[in-house]
Parts: C-alpha cells; sequence; structure tokens
C-alpha cells in the first residue's frame, strides 16, 4: 500500500489513535497529532482549499483500497466455497475484529464489521427446487 502524503505544517496535540507505521504496526494506541481544528473552521477560507483536497484525496484512496480488499476477499472467498470449505473462517474474521478494535477502540470495531459485510461475496440466488422443499 502507498504511504499516505504528508502535507501541512506543524500538528497539534489531539486525543485520537495512533494509526501505526508504515508497517502497520506500533502495538500501542498513543495520540497522535492532527491539525488544529480551530484552523479548520472555515471550509470556504481560499487557504484551507489544500487541507479540504487533502482530505479528498484521502477519501479517495481510502474507498479505492477497500474496493481492492473486498474484491481480494470474495474471490478467496469464492474460491474457499468451490472447494468445500465455508466461505470464511471465524478465527481469521475475529483477529481482523480484535485489531481493528485494538488500534481504534468501538469506532474500529464498527468499522472492520462494515468492512467484512462489504467482503462478503453476494449470497447465491436459491435454486426453484431448494425453494419448493
Amino acid at each position: 500500500m502507498p504511504e499516505p502524503v504528508r502535507r501541512g505544517g506543524p500538528l497539534a496535540p489531539a486525543s485520537t489513535l495512533d494509526a501505526g507505521t508504515a508497517a502497520g504496526t506500533t502495538g500501542s494506541a498513543e495520540p497522535v497529532g492532527l491539525a488544529d481544528p480551530a484552523r479548520l473552521a472555515d471550509p470556504t477560507d481560499p487557504t484551507k482549499l489544500d487541507e479540504l483536497a487533502e482530505l479528498a484525496e484521502l477519501d479517495g484512496q481510502l474507498i479505492a483500497q477497500l474496493l481492492r480488499r473486498a474484491r481480494c476477499a470474495r474471490a478467496h472467498q469464492l474460491g474457499r466455497r468451490a472447494a468445500g470449505l465455508p466461505a470464511s473462517t471465524l478465527s481469521h474474521e475475529n483477529a481482523m475484529l480484535r485489531q481493528y478494535t485494538a488500534r481504534l477502540g468501538q469506532p474500529g470495531a464498527d468499522i472492520a464489521l462494515a468492512i467484512l459485510a462489504l467482503s462478503r461475496p453476494p449470497a447465491t440466488p436459491a435454486r426453484e427446487s431448494d425453494r419448493r422443499q
């Protein structure tokens, strides 16, 4: 995954959780700095357009990565189904849920559940013969 682009000046302390290193692991939930919210108050200020553009760029990157993850997960699950196995392993999903919760708290758990839902292949329609039974 490409490294995020960082722009802007000095960062102020905030009470958010650590987003991790480029490798994605720090093992801790430490506060990280974010741009001062007072500086971002007026989105119509032309000096803030760079910050808004950066947010839009990050949103686009997040969406692209989520779609990529969903495609990979669906392919993996369809392969497991074709092999006669359950589509997913509960232990893997639980490990992912624990990782997101440990790093991001309750919002991380909600994010992980949404990612898992997005990553599931669509249900196969029931055959007509199955419905009559």
